[in-house]
């Protein structure tokens, strides 16, 4: 029983990463949501018709994060198994709950993955060629690729298999842990460490190279430009424009000096 458990939530996790796969306008990720699921419903439903009825159930809108979506299958598979053994009949329950969690999670997944997490590791991974710019010896203009791989897919992964296990073993109680997991903190937290970085850089980039004075102060007062655009909420691709055009506009005065 544990093993076939474990064969259905394996299935059920690598289904999930074709959840966008059928995106549409219309009901946007409901057949890859099905899909997901499919593993479940044909244990739980072994007549093709019951079976037919089951999936047209989750056939209607939905739409939510594809790193936080395990959560929500693991609910639905537990609440359908429920239904297969007469311990509930309730199907508004489950849709409620699905309609209900989607907009949440989606905006938990984006702005902790996309916007925070993503960033990190990438940054940190150009930090390391960054280092190693002046190395004779090295070589490995590749570990800076492999290193976010594997930094940014260790902790989604991670996420998503054990969201969607303990998801289905602790329905309700899991919306409370993620409640409890405080992702605004984790966010500041990151967001935090790395500007820790970015400082780290900038200093090892004024002070380790031979760059001359003029240069330095250069840089240091471009890095300060930035904070301050920040600081005041300039928008990012605000930000990128007006940098790129100083840029351009120093080294065209660079030139004639």
């Amino acid at each position: 029983m544990l093993q076939m458990k474990r064969i259905l939530f394996q299935s059920t996790f690598w289904r999930s990463f074709f959840i966008q796969s059928t995106w549409n306008f219309e009901r946007m990720q409901n057949v890859g949501f099905v899909f997901s699921l499919l593993p479940f419903f044909r244990k739980l439903y072994p007549y093709k018709n019951e079976r037919r009825h089951a999936l047209l159930r989750h056939m209607g809108f939905f739409n939510t994060h594809p790193y936080m979506v395990s959560i929500i299958l693991g609910i639905v598979a537990s609440m359908e198994n429920d239904i297969v053994e007469k311990k509930s009949s309730d199907y508004t329950e489950m849709d409620t709950l699905k309609t209900n969690m989607a907009g949440p999670l989606a905006a938990i997944g984006d702005t902790f993955f996309w916007a925070t997490w993503r960033p990190f590791t990438a940054l940190l991974a150009a930090s390391l060629i960054f280092f190693f710019y002046h190395s004779e010896t090295f070589r490995g203009t590749w570990l800076a690729p492999l290193f976010f791989l594997v930094s940014f897919n260790l902790v989604h992964l991670s996420f998503r298999y054990w969201s969607l296990r303990l998801s289905y073993h602790l329905r309700a109680r899991m919306i409370r842990i993620i409640a409890g997991l405080e992702f605004q903190k984790a966010i500041d937290i990151v967001q935090f460490a790395g500007l820790i970085v970015l400082a780290v850089i900038v200093l090892f980039y004024t002070l380790g190279f031979g760059h001359s004075l003029y240069e330095r102060a250069l840089f240091v007062v471009f890095f300060l430009a930035t904070v301050l655009l920040g600081c005041l909420r300039i928008p990012a691709s605000v930000m990128f424009y007006i940098i790129i055009l100083s840029g351009m506009a120093i080294t065209w005065l660079h030139g004639k000096i």
